[in-house]
């Protein structure tokens, strides 16, 4: 199984080759397993649709507590 790390990794590249499904699944997973993950959270937005889905997720990342 892939740590949360890695499959930020893998969600990372399958977005920049243009796989936002991919990106989106994994990321989905990330912020399940890990739901104060400012980077996943970001990520997402990246490859969400949905305006409001795309704000949630800047609103989640920007109250993470470093």
């Amino acid at each position: 199984m892939e740590t949360v790390e890695e499959a930020i990794s893998s969600a990372v590249e399958a977005i920049q080759r243009g796989d936002l499904g991919q990106g989106r699944s994994t990321l989905s997973w990330v912020v399940r397993e890990d739901p104060n993950n400012r980077l996943a959270w970001v990520w997402l937005a990246a490859c969400v649709e949905e305006d409001e889905a795309r704000d949630e997720c800047y609103r989640r990342a920007s109250h993470v507590k470093v």
